[in-house]
């Protein structure tokens, strides 16, 4: 009876623990496009590995990290110097210790920059400024720079752009790259075609332009927008031409975070709201 009892014991443990397991669990990828307002941060954790896309603008986007369990990083990437995309950056550097960072080359003159740079070398992190055409491995994730090939001077136009192979899917970030960006990154001749799309400079008309997406022809496009911006961000013309293309989209304002879990099998996303 004893043993009976204990083995029913077992199965009731055993119960407990499958049932309360979240179904991002037998994900080998997340990726989160965190709620932080207006502005962007994507959060990457593939296994041990942890990634971070730029640090959005206000305290939100350092509490979600710490309400995820992130402690450091292996590699944080900025895509432009503008403040909603770095503004938590010198923070970030200073308590996450970041093995290396990946940065536009096209310098910000603003206080929020130097700060980050003070940051950058008051801890001696290693910076890197990758170019269209170079490739990366970073643990089980795949990095192809698709820009910039060339500097225009323009914080958005020299955005650091990128496709990402996690387990099987593919994201395609572009930063606040616009029109005059999109038409360099298609005559790289670079693959651009991508499962996601992060929507460029937060889903504003003078990104996504109908050319780029016939290009990319993401399955979802994620728009990163603050709940009744200033800006009327996302345009309603770029959410068509990312619609025209037969995407799925998402947002941030709309949707709060939106998580893609990754599989060898595919992928699934979920929202906060």
């Amino acid at each position: 009876m004893n043993q009976l009892k204990k083995l029913a014991g077992i199965i009731v443990v055993f119960a407990i623990l499958l049932f309360s397991q979240p179904v991002a669990a037998s994900a080998q990828v997340i990726v989160d496009f965190l709620d932080v307002g207006q502005g962007d941060s994507t959060l990457v954790r593939a296994g041990e590995t942890t990634v971070l896309i730029d640090t959005g603008r206000n305290r939100s986007t350092l509490n979600k990290l710490e309400d995820r369990g992130v402690v450091d990083l292996d590699l944080l990437i900025l895509t432009h110097a503008h403040a909603d995309h770095i503004t938590n950056a010198d923070a970030i550097v200073k308590e996450m210790s970041p093995d290396e960072v990946w940065m536009s080359s096209t310098p910000a003159n603003s206080q929020v920059y130097e700060r980050l740079l003070d940051a950058l070398i008051e801890t001696d992190t290693p910076v890197e400024y990758p170019m269209a055409g170079d490739s990366y491995e970073v643990g089980s994730l795949d990095f192809s720079i698709v820009h910039p090939s060339s500097l225009t001077g323009d914080l958005n136009n020299d955005s650091l752009s990128f496709r990402m192979v996690a387990a099987n899917t593919s994201f395609l970030f572009t930063g606040d790259a616009e029109e005059q960006a999109e038409n360099m990154m298609l005559g790289t001749r670079l693959q651009l075609q991508s499962d996601i799309y992060h929507m460029g400079h937060h889903g504003s008309r003078t990104s996504s332009s109908a050319p780029f997406m016939s290009a990319v022809r993401p399955e979802v496009a994620v728009y990163s927008a603050g709940v009744n911006n200033s800006y009327g961000h996302p345009h309603k013309e770029a959410i068509d031409r990312v619609q025209a293309v037969g995407a799925e989209v998402y947002g941030t304002a709309e949707n709060g975070t939106v998580t893609v879990n990754v599989a060898n099998s595919g992928y699934t996303v979920e929202t906060e709201r």
